[in-house]
């Protein structure tokens, strides 16, 4: 710092000036022109600056690199190269990472793998230690993960360089019911002052005050604005999700016009994919969402900067255009459009990594470890029309309902389907089996090894022949995503690196991508991001009904319950 006071005061020239530019101050809540001088890759100063080299930046608006403050790069099922280098150029240059995708398939082995390849990229990662690996406590035996993460572990990855902060603590019920585990984890981040995420979908009155009353500052799960404004009311940061699945900005945008929004941050939750990251874009995505919605621009832009550098303890560096900060801008042809006309990271205009590159993660022998299944394994003994509780989706929601109705088996007239959940980490042959409403295939069957959040083996079908089939064609490509119907593959997209991600690049992603969504559109399933919609099927901190090996799980019990009643 000291080396850039000459330049501060203009006795010397920066190294890069942008003359001219619209500065979208989100300090002071104004807009107005002004040079931009950088140099040593930090911000020297605003006001009249010559630099080595001059961009003219009139008529462009200069905004901070935004940041998404709660994202799960596995779920793009890009590496981290590839994610990068989709979402850098669009003005993200940003994240903070959740890596419990990944940590509940590898464990800290693959977190680390995480953090060394986007030592490589142009994007800035923030890891956040996960708190529920796997999602619910062990001795509830809800869900079986392919790793483990005690207290211990995380008071080390808390000391790792790149883990900011404690990520969400999705075991809420635990928290309430005071259990030791999940409470050392929280105290341990809380004496090292570190931020702690939340993760607490429809809690509510004396048990959401509990909840934040543990340390929880955040919370990313809010579908409606009394929810929003409940957990804002008692000093929790609200993060508003928007992605391909779940879209929760509109009915949270009124919160947002008419209340103070300095606690209020836009993230995706890793929902988007790859295909919509090209096609709509990543996190400009988000913001240009916010202001069709009717937020000012100015405030959807805060609540993409330095709202979430200031929950994250990281505005001493990125989060705004100001003096010392690390000079991560973004130059727009239009604000309201977010047009991307250039993008500056660390004060370098080129800033792209090697496409060369390839980043090896660690083998961990086979990323599918079941049995060769039957379709008999996916029979449910049924004598005569039973009533069942049924899995039922709500649209544009990560929530489900518990829908009951008489079945005699799989209904597709009805749109009831059988959907099952297969351990793929142990070899143990645990498979959960239930019925799920709402997902419009006609004819076949699609499994996927992205399962949230211990990433076994989804499939959901019309028949037991092509749900056995999914399954093993899964086993042979060591996992990813299979269509089929009769016994044969209709589509299917490889994901080697633990299941859940490519190693190929964004556009043969985004073929695959394309071709399955074609193909299960046409077998009757017409959901935007079905694979997405599929993978929370299998998540047991997100309420009413979902599925693990274990079977169906009643979230708000955390009990496994039986099909029929």
């Amino acid at each position: 710092m000291k080396e850039l006071v000459d330049i501060a005061l203009g006795k010397e020239k920066a190294d890069l000036v942008l003359k001219n530019a619209n500065l979208v101050n989100i300090c002071s809540g104004e807009i107005y022109e002004t040079d931009i001088a950088i140099a040593r890759g930090l911000i020297a100063g605003l006001g009249c600056y010559k630099g080595r080299k001059e961009i003219d930046a009139k008529d462009r608006y200069a905004v901070p690199g935004l940041i998404d403050g709660h994202t799960h790069i596995e779920m793009s099922m890009l590496s981290v190269s590839e994610f990068a280098r989709a979402v850098v150029p669009r003005g993200t240059t940003a994240v903070v990472a959740d890596p419990h995708e990944i940590a509940n398939v590898l464990g800290i082995e693959g977190i680390k793998a995480i953090l060394e390849e986007a030592k490589t990229t142009s994007l800035k990662v923030y890891c956040m230690a996960p708190s529920c690996v796997p999602s619910t406590a062990p001795s509830l035996e809800l869900e079986t993960s392919g790793a483990m993460i005690a207290h211990d572990e995380i008071k080390e990855l808390l000391h790792t360089d790149g883990i900011i902060g404690l990520a969400e603590v999705m075991n809420y019920g635990g928290v309430i019911a005071k259990e030791d585990e999940v409470w050392q984890k929280i105290e341990i981040a809380k004496d090292l002052k570190m931020p702690i995420d939340g993760h607490a979908p429809l809690l509510s009155g004396k048990e959401l005050n509990a909840y934040v009353l543990s340390g929880a500052g955040s919370d990313h799960e809010n579908t409606s604005y009394e929810e929003a404004r409940e957990k804002l009311r008692l000093g929790m940061r609200v993060m508003v999700r928007e992605g391909s699945a779940a879209k929760n900005l509109e009915d949270i945008a009124p919160l947002l016009k008419t209340l103070d929004i300095r606690h209020c941050m836009l993230v995706t939750d890793g929902d988007r994919t790859p295909r919509d990251l090209k096609e709509a874009g990543y996190f400009d995505y988000v913001l240009r969402r916010a202001i069709e919605q009717g937020i000012d621009p100015l405030k959807a832009v805060q609540m993409c900067t330095i709202n979430t550098a200031e929950w994250f303890k990281l505005d001493y560096k990125i989060g705004s255009i100001s003096p010392g900060k690390i000079a991560d801008i973004v130059l727009l042809k239009n604000l309201e459009q977010f047009e991307v006309d250039s993008v500056i990271v660390n004060g370098n205009t080129d800033f792209a990594s090697p496409s060369e590159y390839k980043y090896n993660y660690p083998q961990y022998g086979e990323s599918v470890r079941i049995k060769q299944v039957k379709p008999d394994d996916f029979v449910i003994p049924q004598v005569g029309p039973k009533k069942a509780r049924i899995i039922g989706l709500i649209k544009g929601e990560l929530l489900t309902e518990e829908f009951v109705a008489e079945i005699s088996g799989i209904d597709t007239a009805r749109d009831i389907l059988k959907i099952a959940v297969l351990e793929r980490h142990q070899y143990s042959g645990n498979i959960g089996l239930g019925f799920v409403k709402g997902f419009g295939l006609k004819n076949g069957a699609v499994a996927s090894t992205i399962a949230h959040d211990s990433h076994n083996i989804v499939v959901i079908g019309t028949n037991e022949a092509d749900m056995a089939f999914a399954c093993n064609r899964l086993k042979a490509i060591g996992g990813g995503i299979v269509l089929c119907s009769g016994c044969t593959v209709k589509s299917e997209l490889e994901l080697p690196i633990a299941g859940l991600m490519s190693d190929k690049g964004l556009d043969y992603v985004i073929k695959k991508q394309k071709a399955l969504e074609d193909n299960i559109s046409e077998m009757g399933c017409k959901l935007q991001a079905p694979s997405i919609i599929m993978s929370f099927l299998a998540l047991p901190v997100i309420p009413k009904l979902k599925i693990t090996d274990r079977g169906l799980v009643d979230v708000e019990k955390r009990k496994v319950v039986g099909i029929f009643l």
